[in-house]
């Protein structure tokens, strides 16, 4: 069994660790200036919040990890990530994996809408979902199966890319994924005269107070990030559970660490 860190293990946990500290960093400085709570900073611990999720998501979807990555303790929730729970990077990392895509697809977003005169809504919605697929192709079809930071043991027959090889990538990964951060690009685009997103404006309509609001603010996005993160995730379990995902390379993912059984 390997336990020594590649290069690319390390490019990806930087990542992680890295992006993930500067994102929230900057969403609390950004917070700081204008008086309130920055959508910025709201999105990034939205997607903290559901990262203990990952880990069924990664049984339902057989992804597994090489046994170098650091792993969760055995009481973190629901900790199914098979060959020794949910790598500890993902919580930091899922800020990271999550923003950054958003941010460039709420940039995008509203350089179109400037350019065409698009509606906002619904510009931002197609920009953040285009842009969240290509981020899942380039990370989760490429990065990771080609450089060994992770692969997909088995996935729903015609429904991946270099199906029967160790790096075959399951497509409906990549939608699922776009979605999540398609709602993340319209959280940070659409906001208003006041640098306010739609769950700000919703919480200071119900709430006298600013600490009030940022509580409401807080909590909303946590519940939204969950429900949209829910919604990616149950038809993957459906298709888990019952005995869908099925096609797979016969060979040994990594030394030493048996394959996801079905």
């Amino acid at each position: 069994m390997n336990t020594q860190l590649t290069p690319a293990l390390v490019v990806g946990l930087s990542f992680a660790y890295i992006g993930g500290a500067l994102f929230l960093a900057y969403g609390v400085y950004l917070s700081y200036r204008r008086g309130r709570l920055h959508p910025l900073l709201l999105v990034s611990i939205s997607a903290i919040s559901f990262s203990w999720i990952e880990a069924p998501y990664d049984w339902a979807m057989y992804a597994q990890f090489p046994p170098a990555l650091p792993r969760m303790p055995s009481w973190w929730p629901m900790n199914f990530t098979w060959g020794g729970g949910l790598p500890s990077a993902v919580p930091i990392g899922y800020i990271a994996y999550f923003v950054l895509p958003a941010v460039i697809g709420a940039a995008l977003g509203r350089w179109v809408i400037r350019r065409f005169g698009w509606r906002r809504p619904q510009t931002l919605l197609v920009v953040g979902l285009l842009v969240g697929f290509c981020w899942a192709l380039f990370f989760n079809a490429f990065f990771g199966p080609r450089f060994g930071v992770f692969y997909y043991g088995l996935v729903i027959p015609g429904l991946a890319i270099f199906e029967g090889t160790r790096y075959q990538y399951p497509i409906y990964d990549a939608i699922a994924m776009a979605v999540q951060m398609m709602v993340f690009t319209y959280l940070l685009g659409r906001t208003d005269g006041q640098g306010r997103n739609v769950v700000e404006v919703w919480s200071d309509n119900r709430s006298k107070s600013r600490t009030g609001s940022a509580l409401l603010s807080v909590a909303a996005m946590i519940v939204a990030g969950h429900l949209a993160y829910g919604a990616v995730f149950a038809p993957h379990l459906a298709t888990k559970l019952g005995g869908h995902v099925t096609s797979g390379p016969t060979e040994q993912l990594f030394p030493g660490v048996p394959n996801q059984p079905r």
